[in-house]
């Protein structure tokens, strides 16, 4: 089959992680694959390249942080003649921003099969778009409309959470037309390294207690901050971007000096520095947001070997207590889940050692992707 994957960020940012290893695994497959991301550095110019077998392209970002991404003129318009002048027989639509919907629909007049991938709840209240001030409302209120609107009109939904599928199913879409497909795990890009290791590449300390985090989404990280406030041996290591609003809040508590903020690292370093802790943390708050998302950074940690600290909210509960991978922690339980994890670590060691065979085996890319191709072959024999 001849694929188009329309991401609406950036590369190395948000869904992209979700599309890209897609994306490969099915260009592996046979298909032919074209994906288009919003470039990091281009403003004009489109960059294309061949990557794992993925004819990618990265388009101009101007305008794309314009009240959310997804609305750069330049980056719309060179996707909506790509879609106008090239053929495919699937087109995958990641997430409902115009620059991945717009060409999509435009693509079903050629004659493609449209399947509208739903990553994330955005709109309502405790969506990502309820944010006290938007510098366009209007925008807003288009986005909640037409992040429903665009499931109904696709020949089918894929979802990343079951909180997603039961919404599209809810919307009156017919429920064989909904996969849920979580995102799978990057195993092979990252790989348990043992603690004492990564320490010495890292120039560590051997025995500081470090709990870890990963990702750009930072949004609930005081509930973390707010763990290691009474443990004061224990240090946070956040990688990603550097968020003043984060080190604002460590200073607020008095954890400033326990607060680790890397910086962006590169894939191939990634290993060493989730190696480097002793265990991960994911607070998240009980939003419809948190809910509807199954967060890479989950996978990133169950890729590593490590115990999870974990919210009890939507998808991450179930793998959490399915596979005995972690602990499940109110917030105000959350410093006590992390000291008895750092306290006892045969328990954390058989948690990290289930955590690995959880995500190359329940979360294997080439497992998801076959339920994909089944999925790809359905709607099409529909139509």
């Amino acid at each position: 089959m001849k694929l188009l994957f329309l991401n609406h960020n950036t590369r190395y940012g948000g869904t992209y992680y979700r599309a890209m290893p897609m994306a490969e695994q099915l260009a592996a497959r046979g298909h032919a694959v074209t994906l288009m991301t919003v470039s990091n550095r281009c403003r004009w110019r489109v960059s294309w390249s061949n990557e794992k077998g993925v004819r990618l392209a990265e388009t101009p970002n101007l305008g794309q942080d314009v009240s959310g991404q997804g609305y750069g003129p330049p980056d719309n318009l060179f996707r909506l003649g790509h879609a106008i002048f090239q053929p495919y027989d699937v087109i995958q639509m990641f997430d409902h921003k115009p620059n991945a919907t717009f060409p999509g629909f435009v693509g079903r007049m050629r004659g493609a099969t449209v399947v509208a991938d739903w990553a994330d709840w955005w709109g309502g209240p405790g969506g990502i778009n309820d944010v006290p001030k938007r510098r366009m409302p209007a925008i807003g209120a288009f986005e909640q409309w037409w992040e429903e609107r665009s499931k109904r009109w696709a020949d089918g939904v894929v979802t990343i959470s079951s909180v997603l599928k039961q919404r599209a199913v809810g919307l009156g879409i017919p429920a064989e037309n909904v996969l849920h497909l979580p995102t799978g795990a990057a195993s092979d890009r990252i790989q348990p390294v043992p603690l004492l290791d990564a320490r010495r590449r890292l120039d560590l300390p051997v025995n500081r207690r470090i709990v870890g985090f990963i990702g750009i989404g930072q949004g609930d990280l005081e509930i973390a901050l707010n763990a290691i406030r009474p443990l004061n041996d224990v240090w946070l290591m956040v990688v990603g971007h550097k968020s003043p609003h984060v080190r604002l809040q460590a200073e607020r508590l008095g954890v400033a000096d326990r607060l680790w903020q890397t910086g962006f690292i590169d894939d191939h370093e990634v290993s060493d520095y989730l190696g480097c802790a002793n265990l991960m943390v994911l607070p998240m708050k009980d939003t419809a947001a948190n809910r509807g998302r199954l967060p890479n950074k989950l996978l990133d940690y169950l890729c590593a070997g490590r115990p999870t600290v974990a919210s009890p909210v939507g998808d991450v509960r179930s793998v959490v207590e399915r596979y005995g991978v972690g602990i499940l922690a109110q917030e105000a339980q959350f410093s006590f889940a992390v000291d008895y994890l750092l306290s006892h670590p045969d328990i954390s060691f058989g948690m990290g050692k289930q955590a690995r065979v959880t995500a190359t085996r329940t979360f294997a890319w080439p497992k998801l992707v076959e339920q994909l191709e089944r999925f790809y072959d359905f709607l099409r024999n529909k139509r």
